[in-house]
């Protein structure tokens, strides 16, 4: 049985027809642009160049920095001082008047213009297991001229803004100097001279503390402009801890001054009191860990040995500590304070006897308060030459905590050659296209 061949559609004869009117205007537009392939090549060449000088010629007003944080607790998120780190400080009014001033440009543009010409961004701006977060230690700073900031050139600009943040960082975040401001109204809340022995005693020991781990981290260390170490400022802290003070309290103590006789001693006696309720209340703890101790079952007193399992995961009999051991720790701790809260009454006694059996004149008192004003004056101005010293060395030390790397770009980044390129990809891909649909069009009219 013969099958006819089934007619044509109308559809079908029009999409052949398209179908080949297209394929020979491709074939004719490839033909052209093979003819004047020199001439293309060039033509892409020139666009090519052309787009790398605008891309470079917009990117000389723009020059970037790594900026890197170089301390421990910077991966923490925080500043040397404990602080939370803030990287948008960078754009901050203080940081941008030190630019300004940095820059020459007072008066001709404001915090708020220069602000603009500053971005920042994170160099590690990625998340791990949905919300954790990296915490960047590295930022890259770009600063774009705009404005009256074309006065001046980018890299000069950002050089100024690295410099200005610096001085800003290690004036607010290198270190902690309060415990080195020493007021003498501090000590003015009372008039009472023991106290005020006390507090210059309490001063003088954090003064004491603080040059003594200056001096473990740095023993060598010495002022360019004084020539003082901590050595030498750690020995006169104790010269005056050991002679200046001990010498104002036993002036003192001998001669029973006081501001406030009574007052003073009415909270001798209170001190006395309290420290020997803490001090029979130790005791009593003491002799019951001991009593405990005694009643123990001697089976338990020896080493107890249990089994064990040690690296290699074989059994060993392993001594532990028994119940006796720990009332033995407690009742020499308990021992030791009420040992403590001897000598605290011992003391306290001794000073109201003093206060009863020696009245002060009025040329003692005065000689106390010169003495207590010559301490002041002395001890202020030993913490003023520590602070000096301190200063320079944390300065130096604080300055190593930001680093400012130049920034890797290539040349092929700074002309934006892979964007170029491929722009002028594109506009060679359109006048492609622009050719073909003249030519198909042109083809179309013929056999019309």
């Amino acid at each position: 049985m013969q099958v006819k061949n089934k007619p044509k559609t109308p559809t079908d004869t029009t999409s052949s027809v398209f179908l080949s009117r297209g394929w020979s205007s491709l074939q004719k537009t490839f033909a052209a642009f093979w003819k004047r392939k020199f001439i293309v090549l060039v033509s892409f060449a020139l666009v090519s160049a052309a787009l790398c000088g605008c891309y470079y010629l917009i990117n000389r007003r723009t020059a970037a920095t790594i900026l890197s944080l170089e301390y421990e607790e910077a991966s923490r998120g925080l500043t040397p001082s404990q602080t939370r780190f803030n990287i948008f400080e960078i754009q901050s009014d203080e940081v941008m008047e030190l630019l300004t001033e940095y820059a020459g440009l007072e008066g001709e543009i404001t915090p708020d213009e220069l602000r603009e010409c500053v971005s920042v961004k994170a160099t590690h701006d990625r998340n791990v297991s949905g919300g954790t977060n990296y915490i960047s230690t590295s930022f890259v700073v770009k600063f774009t001229t705009r404005g009256a900031a074309r006065q001046k050139p980018a890299e000069e600009m950002l050089d100024c803004l690295c410099r200005a943040y610096r001085e800003y960082f290690v004036k607010h975040y290198g270190f902690n100097h309060s415990i080195l401001s020493f007021d003498v109204d501090d000590l003015k809340f009372s008039d009472e001279y023991l106290l005020t022995a006390d507090l210059l005693e309490i001063k003088c020991g954090q003064l004491q503390k603080y040059v003594q781990l200056r001096s473990r981290e740095s023993k060598n260390y010495q002022d360019p402009d004084t020539g003082s170490t901590f050595s030498a400022l750690e020995q006169k802290i104790d010269n005056f801890y050991r002679y200046d003070l001990a010498r104002l309290r036993s002036y003192i103590i001998e001669n029973g001054i006081a501001d406030d006789r009574a007052g003073l001693d009415s909270m001798l006696n209170y001190k006395i009191r309290m420290d020997r309720l803490v001090q029979n209340k130790m005791m009593a703890a003491y002799d019951e860990d001991n009593k405990g101790i005694r009643i123990y079952d001697a089976a338990m007193s020896a080493v107890v040995m249990i089994p064990t399992q040690d690296q290699t995961m074989k059994y060993y009999m392993s001594r532990t500590k028994t119940g006796m051991d720990n009332m033995a720790i407690h009742a020499e701790e308990q021992l030791a304070g009420a040992s403590e809260r001897v000598e605290q009454i011992e003391y306290n006694t001794y000073l109201t006897e003093k206060l009863k059996t020696n009245l002060s004149d009025r040329a003692k008192t005065d000689k106390v308060r010169s003495m207590i004003d010559e301490m002041k004056a002395s001890l202020e101005q030993l913490a003023a030459e520590i602070q000096a010293v301190d200063s320079s060395y944390t300065s130096a030390k604080a300055r190593d905590y930001i680093g400012f790397s130049e920034d890797t770009t290539g040349f092929a980044d700074r002309v934006g050659l892979s964007g170029s390129l491929l722009c002028a990809a594109l506009i060679l891909l359109l006048a492609f296209v622009c050719v073909f649909m003249r030519i198909f069009l042109s083809d179309k009219e013929k056999e019309i």
